[in-house]
Protein backbone atom coordinates (compact mmCIF):
# COMPACT_ATOMS: atom_id res chain seq x y z
CA UNK A 1 0.00 0.00 0.00
CA UNK A 2 1.22 3.23 -1.12
CA UNK A 3 -0.30 6.97 0.05
CA UNK A 4 1.56 9.93 -1.11
CA UNK A 5 0.60 13.41 -1.15
CA UNK A 6 -1.02 14.43 -4.07
CA UNK A 7 0.25 16.02 -7.25
CA UNK A 8 -0.79 18.64 -8.65
CA UNK A 9 -0.81 17.68 -12.14
CA UNK A 10 -3.28 15.23 -13.17
CA UNK A 11 -3.96 13.95 -16.33
CA UNK A 12 -6.78 14.49 -18.61
CA UNK A 13 -8.31 10.98 -17.68
CA UNK A 14 -8.72 12.11 -14.27
CA UNK A 15 -12.12 11.97 -13.26
CA UNK A 16 -13.59 14.13 -10.40
CA UNK A 17 -16.33 12.71 -7.73
CA UNK A 18 -18.17 13.87 -4.67
CA UNK A 19 -19.82 11.48 -1.70
CA UNK A 20 -22.10 12.89 -0.01
CA UNK A 21 -22.13 11.90 3.85
CA UNK A 22 -23.65 8.12 3.91
CA UNK A 23 -23.58 7.75 0.52
CA UNK A 24 -20.41 5.06 -1.37
CA UNK A 25 -18.84 4.92 -4.28
CA UNK A 26 -17.84 1.98 -5.83
CA UNK A 27 -15.27 1.44 -8.98
CA UNK A 28 -13.66 -0.88 -10.40
CA UNK A 29 -10.20 0.18 -11.00
CA UNK A 30 -6.92 -1.43 -13.02
CA UNK A 31 -3.72 -1.67 -11.04
CA UNK A 32 -1.79 1.40 -10.39
CA UNK A 33 -4.97 3.74 -10.57
CA UNK A 34 -4.86 6.81 -8.17
CA UNK A 35 -7.15 8.11 -6.03
CA UNK A 36 -6.48 11.30 -4.70
CA UNK A 37 -8.63 12.92 -1.29
CA UNK A 38 -9.07 16.36 -2.74
CA UNK A 39 -11.62 17.69 -0.03
CA UNK A 40 -11.91 15.73 3.08
CA UNK A 41 -11.24 12.06 4.40
CA UNK A 42 -11.73 9.43 2.49
CA UNK A 43 -12.81 5.81 3.80
CA UNK A 44 -11.50 3.15 1.19
CA UNK A 45 -12.46 -0.37 1.24
CA UNK A 46 -11.44 -3.61 -0.99
CA UNK A 47 -10.47 -7.12 -1.16
CA UNK A 48 -7.29 -9.02 -1.83
CA UNK A 49 -8.26 -9.87 -5.65
CA UNK A 50 -5.64 -12.50 -6.06
CA UNK A 51 -7.72 -14.35 -3.35
CA UNK A 52 -11.10 -13.49 -5.19
CA UNK A 53 -11.91 -17.26 -5.66
CA UNK A 54 -12.96 -17.68 -1.83
CA UNK A 55 -15.32 -14.96 -2.16
CA UNK A 56 -16.82 -13.23 1.00
CA UNK A 57 -13.92 -15.39 3.25
CA UNK A 58 -11.64 -12.56 2.17
CA UNK A 59 -11.30 -9.58 4.48
CA UNK A 60 -11.94 -6.21 3.66
CA UNK A 61 -9.33 -4.33 3.72
CA UNK A 62 -10.04 -0.63 5.41
CA UNK A 63 -7.86 2.40 4.53
CA UNK A 64 -8.29 6.09 5.63
CA UNK A 65 -7.38 8.90 3.20
CA UNK A 66 -6.99 11.90 4.70
CA UNK A 67 -7.55 15.21 2.41
CA UNK A 68 -4.24 15.79 0.11
CA UNK A 69 -3.27 12.23 0.27
CA UNK A 70 -2.84 9.75 -2.99
CA UNK A 71 -3.49 5.88 -3.00
CA UNK A 72 -2.06 3.79 -5.67
CA UNK A 73 -4.00 0.70 -5.86
CA UNK A 74 -1.22 -2.39 -5.88
CA UNK A 75 -3.60 -4.48 -8.09
CA UNK A 76 -6.98 -4.54 -10.19
CA UNK A 77 -10.09 -4.87 -8.13
CA UNK A 78 -13.14 -3.27 -6.87
CA UNK A 79 -12.59 -0.21 -3.91
CA UNK A 80 -15.82 1.22 -2.23
CA UNK A 81 -15.27 4.85 -1.16
CA UNK A 82 -17.18 6.82 1.52
CA UNK A 83 -16.49 9.75 2.98
CA UNK A 84 -15.19 9.54 7.03
CA UNK A 85 -17.14 12.28 8.53
CA UNK A 86 -20.46 13.85 8.52
CA UNK A 87 -19.56 16.10 5.61
CA UNK A 88 -19.43 15.55 1.76
CA UNK A 89 -15.84 14.33 0.20
CA UNK A 90 -14.15 15.06 -2.77
CA UNK A 91 -11.89 12.73 -4.80
CA UNK A 92 -10.41 11.97 -7.99
CA UNK A 93 -9.76 8.73 -9.80
CA UNK A 94 -6.79 9.27 -12.22
CA UNK A 95 -5.66 5.75 -14.06
CA UNK A 96 -2.36 4.61 -14.28
CA UNK A 97 0.17 7.09 -16.60
CA UNK A 98 2.26 5.36 -18.46
CA UNK A 99 6.08 7.48 -18.71
CA UNK A 100 5.64 7.32 -23.07
CA UNK A 101 2.31 6.06 -24.02
CA UNK A 102 3.33 5.56 -27.88
CA UNK A 103 5.85 2.38 -27.88
CA UNK A 104 3.04 0.80 -25.84
CA UNK A 105 0.79 1.35 -28.24
CA UNK A 106 2.56 0.80 -30.93
CA UNK A 107 3.73 -2.84 -29.16
CA UNK A 108 0.20 -3.42 -28.74
CA UNK A 109 -0.80 -2.33 -32.40
CA UNK A 110 2.32 -5.10 -33.96
CA UNK A 111 0.96 -7.75 -31.36
CA UNK A 112 -2.77 -7.55 -32.45
CA UNK A 113 -1.60 -7.14 -35.91
CA UNK A 114 0.43 -10.51 -36.05
CA UNK A 115 -2.32 -12.24 -34.23
CA UNK A 116 -4.36 -11.50 -36.84
CA UNK A 117 -1.88 -12.55 -39.56
CA UNK A 118 -1.51 -15.89 -38.07
CA UNK A 119 -5.46 -16.46 -37.86
CA UNK A 120 -5.90 -15.50 -41.25
CA UNK A 121 -3.07 -17.87 -42.32
CA UNK A 122 -4.28 -21.14 -40.28
CA UNK A 123 -7.85 -20.26 -41.71
CA UNK A 124 -5.78 -20.51 -45.06
CA UNK A 125 -4.27 -23.25 -44.75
Amino acid sequence: MSIAPARSGLSHDAATARVAAGQMAVHDLRARTSIVAVEGDLQLAFRDHSLSWLGDTVPLTLLTLHEGERYVTPQRGVVSISATHARAAVFVVQPRQTENEWPGRIVQAVRNLTSLVKTRLRRAI
